[in-house]
């Protein structure tokens, strides 16, 4: 979403334009995730190209392990141990990153032009960079957890 000075679109936010032949995706294994040069700022009075929904944030993929053995000792008593892995092969799952790009209209040196594709830095310091995980105590996107126990049944 590009920031409109003093309004002019829907809720002072208008989506840019895709700069043809441009991968709006950098794959160079950084954290780096969106490419500034694929957007531009549309001609002014115009709505921007892009399409809503069509940039995806980073892939989220975990792997879970649950081992279980349950010892008995009578007929009606028993010992169970667990063993819990969250994220066992400790992927980072990333949140989707900042895409807000910066009101860069106007003359000066980090100013942008319709039609003209963005540099870093009339895109905003944090534009499409990787800079949080997903964050939750225990389960979906932690690091990896280990939980052990041991339960006496009777």
């Amino acid at each position: 979403m590009i920031n409109t000075p003093g309004g002019g679109a829907s809720r002072n936010v208008r989506r840019p334009n895709l700069v043809p032949g441009v991968d709006p995706y950098l794959k160079d294994g950084v954290l780096q995730w969106l490419n500034p040069a694929a957007f531009s700022i549309p001609e002014p009075g115009t709505f921007g190209n892009l399409e809503r929904g069509s940039i995806r944030g980073p892939g989220f993929l975990q792997a879970d392990l649950l081992v279980s053995k349950k010892f008995g000792l009578s007929d009606q008593r028993a010992v169970e141990f667990r063993w819990e892995v969250y994220n066992l092969f400790n992927r980072n799952n990333f949140t989707n990153p900042p895409a807000q790009i910066n009101a860069t209209i106007g003359t000066g040196a980090d100013q942008a032009q319709p039609g003209q594709a963005l540099t870093q830095a009339q895109a905003g310091s944090t534009f499409g960079i990787l800079n949080s995980t997903l964050n939750r105590t225990v389960g979906l996107g932690t690091n990896r957890q280990m939980l052990f126990a041991l339960r006496v049944l009777f």
